[in-house]
């Protein structure tokens, strides 16, 4: 199984300093992913629930720096020699999908073919509307992006005619290093999410709320995958969020890597835990070099 680990990108430290200290010591540790996160700007007072915390709340002020994580990978990819780069996830109905399959191709190409698309639906209405962007809809918006950036990656001129988007006879070039485009993991524990991951996606990018139906969840992305001439063997599952590096809790951390992988997970991404980010690399040193090479395949 592979192991990827989020970057700092809010706050203090998501400096040039930090995060290049950061990726450049976890991708020498032999972590096989770095990862972030996604928002454009932050509401002074939050009027959307974020679903992945108890109380809906982002857990930091809006005022705090927050890195735009397209730009951020670019620069990462820059500075690192192996790790592949991730966006875990990116809202994609709320950008401009000509525009942003060139700039994630372009950063594909200038890393060597490091890059992961993993992208969301988004769940911040307010996001979207300050954006100029509808909110409704966003998940057929959705499917039309997942089609046309993937034949903007793989075809000499595209010809795709949608109901939000129009792109015919346009060249979008350099292509992603795989002939078969960025893979791109969706995020989301919805079934209909997990129905496009069987339909659009090259994996699903799960979270520990999807452990108790993740069985029966996955057999949707398999079962929509048959239905529409895709080769269900080839999806993959990776799971976001599933350990916070703690030095006291090294051995708990792998055992739980340990059961991901029985269950069929091939990708799971870590973060670092909140009261060692002052002084992160020893924690990613430390766990490289007990438990992460009996991990990897």
């Amino acid at each position: 199984m592979e192991i990827g680990i989020h970057v700092p990108q809010v706050g203090p430290l998501a400096s040039r300093e930090s995060v290049g200290a950061f990726a450049k010591a976890a991708d020498d540790a032999g972590f096989d992913s770095l990862w972030v996160y996604d928002h454009v700007v932050l509401q002074k007072e939050q009027q959307s629930k974020y679903p992945y915390s108890p109380d809906g709340s982002l857990g930091f002020p809006p005022t705090l720096d927050f890195l735009e994580p397209l730009t951020l990978c670019a620069w990462l990819a820059g500075i690192t020699k192996n790790a592949k780069i991730g966006t875990s996830v990116l809202v994609l109905p709320m950008r401009q999908p000509v525009l942003h399959a060139k700039i994630m191709a372009t950063i594909d190409h200038l890393s060597g073919g490091r890059f992961i698309l993993g992208a969301g639906v988004g769940w911040w209405k307010q996001e979207f509307e300050v954006l100029g962007v509808p909110w409704e809809r966003r998940g057929k918006r959705m499917d039309e992006c997942l089609q046309l950036v993937r034949q903007l990656w793989t075809e000499e001129f595209v010809n795709f005619k949608g109901e939000f988007y129009e792109c015919v006879d346009w060249a979008c070039n350099p292509k992603p290093v795989n002939p078969e485009g960025i893979p791109i993991w969706l995020g989301g524990e919805s079934l209909k999410q997990v129905e496009r991951v069987g339909k659009y996606a090259d994996g699903w990018l799960a979270t520990p709320k999807s452990f108790p139906t993740i069985k029966q969840d996955w057999e949707v992305a398999r079962t929509a995958a048959e239905k529409v001439g895709r080769d269900p063997s080839k999806l993959k599952i990776a799971v976001e969020g599933v350990a916070a590096l703690n030095p006291n809790s090294f051995e708990q951390t792998t055992e739980g890597l340990a059961k991901l992988q029985e269950m069929g997970v091939s990708h799971a991404i870590v973060g670092v835990h909140p009261k060692h980010l002052m002084n992160p690399i020893p924690v990613l040193e430390g766990f490289a070099a007990k438990h992460l090479k009996a991990i990897q395949p």
